[in-house]
């Protein structure tokens, strides 16, 4: 790992080289049954981004919500573009029922039965 020192006006930034590895979750996404929208690397990429933690946790949301719209749009045979909110409910309510009918076909994946609100 190769230590890069930069100066920023009032500021000394270390900046370090890293990569980030891991599998795709493919693998653990058969052996569980379940799936993740937000994949090792791109978690890796956030994470040495640079951004504060505020911002890392709203990139990360916006990459797994990219992911999860990428699902919809296949699954409703439409471009990205082409979903609004309407679609995307209606999908979120076509999840739902195949959620309460096996779980394991639903793409979104927990037990709400216990929620209260």
């Amino acid at each position: 790992m190769a230590k890069q020192t930069t100066f920023a006006p009032n500021k000394l930034v270390h900046r370090r080289k890293l990569a980030v590895r891991g599998c795709s979750g493919q693998e653990s996404e058969k052996k569980t049954g379940s799936r993740s929208f937000l994949s090792l690397e791109e978690a890796g990429l956030v994470e040495i981004s640079g951004l504060s933690t505020h911002e890392r946790f709203l990139c990360r949301l916006t990459i797994s919500s990219l992911n999860l719209l990428r699902v919809v749009s296949e699954q409703e045979g439409c471009t990205i573009e082409e979903l609004n909110a309407g679609r995307v409910c209606d999908w979120f309510l076509k999840d739902k029922l195949k959620r309460e009918q096996n779980i394991e076909s639903a793409v979104l994946q927990w037990d709400d039965s216990e929620l209260q609100f």
